[in-house]
């Protein structure tokens, strides 16, 4: 029984020292199981200590901004090339259509320990080889030299540019709560974002993305994106930047929970975890609301006169889930009234208000607004006593007329008397003969 002790403790020392000699082999990682059962690869560093975001593989694509491990390159060169000499490498473009090298694009000089590849200015197809020479490329597999190939059979990697962008989904500006969703989209299709708001601090962003068992389940990050060193709450590794770590999608959504928050933040920030690919989602027409309240109703007569006391009225609604106070403007072409108005949460209030009307006739502006949201529309001011042009064409035709009609009656009258005289004359020759 005791011998049967020893030769299983001495099993399991072997065992322990073969896992740690693979552990300084390979230098710093971490790993776990993903959720499909896969093993999922975690970041390394390398000998600088630099975080590496993915091992470089031939065929593999990748992201321009990640790191990628080579691993120990004078080693494993040594050990799959029996070449100990090679001092430098050469990182040159390659020709998928005429299978040959391309334009040189750096030198890598090999130092001992782990080392990593930048990608910040690649985009397109690559092959890494030894410097001296120009018939073979190096094979890699997830991050280690895996021996040679001729250059007509190489297999590149590929440096893809990735694009992001994030707004916040259309809706109606009373809208609250987890209704309002941040719509993300991208080329690629699994990654992670690191999200920030200047309005809001860490314990506000958990609460809003993460607070339930459904939030989690539709935000949570990826476990086998960067970060790695937390698989189990890795949304929180930077916590103390006020940052935390959600999911990215090609076409998808992160749906955050405002509906206790007393205000909606300005705007937010995401940045993919390993590119450093950022956007930003602000607040807009149709989007986001700034302020807790809604202008439900405005009245207002569409036409008076100059001078006159304009009544404007307006409906305001507070949305939010708290009792506020905000300032109401009322405004009509250069006059305004401002009132600070306080109103409980789910609540409205009718506020009214006399401005005068311009002296002048004509289309003036009013305005009622509140935390960026408006009512625009017009009131026509007249004149109450427009001035009464006469009608002089009129009055002379008038006045000919009476001229023309006075001259007949002149000439008629004349004619008349004419012929009254003549009879006269003659009734008097005949009377006389007669004598």
């Amino acid at each position: 029984m005791a011998g049967r002790i020893r030769l299983v403790a001495a099993s399991t020392g072997l065992f322990l020292l073969a896992v740690l000699a693979l552990t300084v082999a390979v230098g710093p990682a971490s790993a776990a199981i993903a959720a499909d059962g896969s093993a999922a690869t975690y970041q390394t560093t390398d000998a600088d200590g630099e975080l590496v975001d993915d091992r470089l593989s031939d065929n593999g694509v990748y992201w321009q901004g990640q790191r990628l491990a080579l691993g120990n390159l004078s080693g494993d060169i040594a050990n799959t090339t029996n070449r100990s000499d090679v001092s430098t490498l050469q990182l040159r473009r390659y020709d998928t259509d005429e299978n040959e090298l391309g334009e040189l694009v750096r030198q890598i000089d090999i130092e001992s320990g782990n080392r990593s590849l930048e990608t910040d200015d690649l985009n397109g197809t690559y092959v890494l080889l030894a410097g001296d020479q120009r018939e073979e490329v190096l094979e890699f597999e997830n991050g280690r030299v895996n021996g040679t190939v001729d250059v007509e059979s190489a297999a590149p990697f590929e440096l893809l540019v990735q694009t992001l962008s994030a707004e916040w989904e259309a809706s109606p500006p009373s809208a609250v709560g987890s209704d309002r969703q941040l719509e993300i989209q991208s080329n690629r299709l699994r990654y992670n974002l690191n999200v920030s708001s200047p309005d809001l601090n860490y314990t506000q962003l958990e609460t809003a993305f993460m607070d339930t068992r459904r939030l989690r389940s539709q935000n949570g990050p990826f476990d086998d994106r960067r970060p790695f060193e937390q698989p189990y709450r890795m949304y929180d590794i930077y916590e103390v930047d006020g940052v935390i770590v959600l999911r990215g999608f090609s076409d998808g959504a992160l749906q955050p929970d405002f509906s206790g928050f007393d205000r909606f933040p300005e705007s937010i920030r995401v940045e993919v975890t390993d590119t450093g690919v950022t956007d930003r989602a602000v607040l807009s027409t149709g989007a986001v609301s700034g302020g807790p309240f809604n202008i439900t109703e405005v009245t207002v007569s569409e036409t008076v006169e100059t001078g006159q006391e304009v009544t404007l009225a307006a409906t305001i609604r507070n949305d939010w889930q708290e009792d506020d106070t905000r300032e109401i403007v009322f405004q009509l072409g250069e006059r305004r009234s401002t009132f600070e108005t306080p109103i409980k949460s789910g609540e409205s209030t009718r506020i009214a208000t006399e401005l005068t009307a311009p002296d002048s006739p004509g289309e003036v502006e009013y305005v009622v607004s509140t935390e960026g949201k408006e009512v625009r529309g017009t009131v026509t001011v007249v004149d109450p006593n427009p001035e009464q042009s006469s009608d002089s064409s009129g009055n002379e035709t008038d006045s000919d007329n009476g001229i023309i009609n006075i001259g007949i009656n002149l000439q008629i009258g004349r004619t008349g008397m004419g012929g009254i005289m003549t009879a006269l004359s003659l009734l008097t020759v005949i009377l006389f003969r007669r004598r």
